[in-house]
């Protein structure tokens, strides 16, 4: 049987003085058997899960959202997100909520990169074995959600302490806030070590 987790909806915002994207609907594509990302007409978004989808732009006819689900389906990895995001976004630069849950992902691409704009990003249900994969999260500087639970990295040793030093301008890990007295606790020592070979690693890559 799939968990569900119960999601929060977003409050109304504007792009700019123009286009406005609706609150609380996010465009649902989970459960299409998806086994990579691809450019996915907007006609396929599902509406049994939430009652509707998001209504449509008046300049690309794409949906009014910043909010994909691509969960439970079988995803391996997420190079080409953008084909998806493109194809199915009136205002792609303002995705802020993707959920990756329940696929096969055992990396995650550059790519993701893209979006500046990510807030809220769930992995957790997938098959991450590297907690070096998380620091191409790192440049996201709006995140501040994030799930991870049920990768093999949650099986490591101070993995929730390893996250939160990872990936500092994280709130809310796995669903649950990080608090104060956490953030107290040194960081273990592998997680210093990939940190640093990150950081060595970018200064050395040309610009």
């Amino acid at each position: 049987m799939v968990r569900e987790f119960k999601r929060t909806p977003f409050v109304d915002f504007h792009i700019n003085e123009n286009t406005t994207l609706e609150s609380g609907k996010p465009a649902d594509y989970s459960f299409k058997k998806l086994s990579e990302p691809k450019a996915m007409g907007v006609e396929a978004a599902r509406s049994i899960r939430i009652g509707c989808v998001p209504e449509r732009g008046t300049v690309k006819k794409k949906l009014l959202t910043r909010s994909i689900w691509l969960n439970n389906n079988k995803l391996k990895s997420i190079k080409n997100l953008e084909q998806i995001v493109e194809s199915i976004l009136e205002v792609p630069s303002q995705l802020s909520w993707i959920d990756f849950s329940f696929n096969y992902i055992k990396d995650i691409d550059d790519c993701i990169l893209k979006y500046p704009n990510l807030k809220i990003v769930y992995f957790h249900g997938n098959c991450i074995s590297k907690l070096a994969e998380l620091m191409k999260l790192r440049k996201l500087k709006n995140l501040r959600t994030v799930t991870f639970h049920g990768n093999p990295i949650s099986n490591l040793p101070l993995y929730r302490l390893s996250i939160m030093y990872i990936l500092p301008q994280v709130l809310n890990l796995d669903f649950f806030p990080i608090i104060k007295n956490e953030k107290l606790s040194p960081p273990p020592t592998e997680t210093l070590k990939i940190i640093r070979d990150y950081e060595a690693k970018e200064k050395r890559t040309p610009k």
